[in-house]
């Protein structure tokens, strides 16, 4: 569903030209990548490709329109951004409907003139009535918005796809939530893959940005990858950590802004 014009506005101070044919030829390679997914499927949910139950009709139609909010929030930054904060992984309210890393339906709608500069898509099923949110992303977006960094920060995982717990085997009894509306922490050669994605979507932008580890699985891989600069580590907010998040973002990012 599209965003209609009872919605908030564009800011108009965002970058709302075309990017340069460099960026848009970058951001079609990028998006390919994110379709083919990761080389290993188990239990791995990809918004750029898959859709199932949980989604709007025409179901198949929805990966396609998550790719087009992606190509959109990559546009309005390609030449302006200049920091990268890299989480772990898409949770299953959060990227998996947006098709935008830290991002929800929520922000889709509620802050949409700091996501891009045209109406994005909403393709959960309950939206617009009932729209997906994520307490992660609502924290991030809130200091972006105060930071007024919206343009000058990429949201992105280590993992970009969504990893999710197996359902139980018939007799099997598992604490918790599983399946596709389940979150786990990726598995290191599950998070290998995330290399080359997060090489493809740094060739999208004009500027060399600074990556901003977010959360232990972020630092890890920056580590292990060793072709990508660390600029800093962040507490996650998640788990406890919001407060921690919000003094890092403050000191790492916003202050050089």
């Amino acid at each position: 569903m599209y965003l209609n014009s009872t919605q908030p506005k564009p800011d108009s101070s965002a970058a709302s030209a075309p990017p340069p044919h460099g960026n848009a030829k970058a951001i079609a390679a990028f998006l390919e990548i994110l379709a083919a997914g990761p080389r290993d499927r188990t239990c791995v949910f990809n918004p750029w490709r898959d859709s199932d139950d949980r989604d709007q009709t025409p179901r198949r139609s929805m990966p396609e329109r998550r790719r087009g909010n992606m190509a959109a929030y990559l546009a309005a930054r390609a030449t302006k951004a200049r920091f990268l904060l890299l989480g772990e992984a898409p949770s299953h309210r959060g990227c998996r409907f947006s098709g935008i890393a830290f991002c929800s339906e929520t922000e889709l709608v509620h802050k949409a003139r700091l996501v891009a500069p045209q109406p994005l898509v909403l393709t959960s099923a309950g939206a617009p009535e009932r729209l997906q949110r994520e307490r992660s992303a609502a924290v991030i977006w809130g200091e972006l918005e105060r930071a007024e960094a919206a343009f000058d920060v990429v949201l992105w995982n280590a993992f970009p796809w969504h990893p999710y717990r197996p359902e139980a085997a018939p007799g099997e009894e598992i604490e918790g939530p599983c399946g596709p509306t389940s979150n786990r922490k990726p598995r290191l050669t599950e998070v290998a893959d995330g290399r080359a994605a997060l090489s493809a979507l740094l060739a999208c932008f004009s500027h060399t940005l600074e990556i901003v580890a977010v959360g232990k699985v972020a630092e890890n891989a920056l580590a292990r990858w060793g072709a990508f600069r660390s600029a800093g580590y962040i507490r996650h907010p998640a788990q406890g950590g919001e407060a921690q998040f919000r003094a890092g973002f403050r000191s790492l990012i916003a202050s050089r802004l």
